[in-house]
């Protein structure tokens, strides 16, 4: 593999190969003002011979051609293709397990990862479970978690996004570094401050890879959404559970006054 690229040929693939591929997609919305949105975005799959490769859409919108679609929903369709469909005239990339982490951090997100790869035959039944079964409620970085989780049988139990683009991390790295470590603490002159957000860019880019998220949990293929489900009303339990309490002190007309003529804060009970 080189440096900062994962390009390969055809003649390279392998049944099981997580392969992705750059697509422009777009949004657009009018609302009495138009409003037209273009972006690349990663489209990934994975190959399972014979020039096919099963994926997840990206549902209503985006581009795709198909030649079979999973059954149980219309708005999650796992779909299996040809290659070249899938491609759309954009090149060819081979995600890669088990980098070491120098080329970890030197590639784009999104492009590889620390984690290791199961055998092919594990990665071929996932996906193809998923082709009649479905993958559930869909996200803008689904696609990604779809091919990782056959490869790898790890899935997030909060759902959110793995992808992080490269700029995003490092202006997150930057921000810490220069404001939330205290002043006296920062290294003097350009190249300390430069270390300072290095380390931290290295840091959160490794932290979001799926070998080292605190949140992943190994789950067969057959509980994957009994899992997700439960994992969702965990979720929902816990969010009205934090409105219940928030009403409740809102309800309550308790509160602390801070009064400037004596300096002493006061408790004012309203009732």
């Amino acid at each position: 593999m080189d440096l900062g690229s994962n390009k390969i040929g055809m003649e390279e693939l392998r049944p099981g190969d997580h392969i992705y591929t750059w697509s422009s997609c777009y949004t657009y919305s009018r609302h009495d003002l138009f409003n037209l949105s273009i972006y690349t975005m990663i489209s990934a799959a994975i190959y399972v011979g014979d020039g096919k490769v099963i994926h997840r859409t990206r549902g209503p919108g985006f581009r795709i051609s198909t030649s079979s679609t999973s059954q149980p929903s219309n708005n999650d369709p796992v779909v299996c293709c040809n290659i070249q469909d899938f491609l759309c005239d954009g090149h060819l990339y081979r995600f890669e397990y088990r980098v070491s982490r120098f080329v970890f951090l030197i590639n784009r997100p999104g492009t590889c990862t620390l984690a290791c790869s199961n055998p092919p035959e594990q990665v071929l039944h996932r996906a193809s479970y998923f082709l009649q079964h479905g993958f559930g409620n869909y996200d803008l970085v689904d696609c990604e978690d779809f091919a990782l989780y056959c490869k790898t049988g790890f899935v997030k139990r909060d759902k959110t996004g793995t992808i992080l683009s490269a700029a995003i991390i490092l202006f997150f790295a930057a921000f810490v570094g220069v404001t939330v470590i205290p002043y006296r603490f920062l290294p003097a002159g350009l190249v300390g401050v430069l270390l300072v957000v290095c380390g931290m860019y290295s840091w959160l880019r490794l932290r979001a890879d799926v070998r080292y998220r605190s949140d992943r949990a190994a789950v067969a293929v057959e509980k994957l959404q009994d899992h997700l489900s439960n994992a969702h009303n965990e979720r929902e339990n816990m969010r009205m559970i934090e409105t219940k309490t928030t009403r409740w002190f809102l309800s309550r007309r308790d509160y602390i006054r801070y009064s400037t003529g004596n300096r002493t804060l006061v408790l004012d009970t309203g009732k």
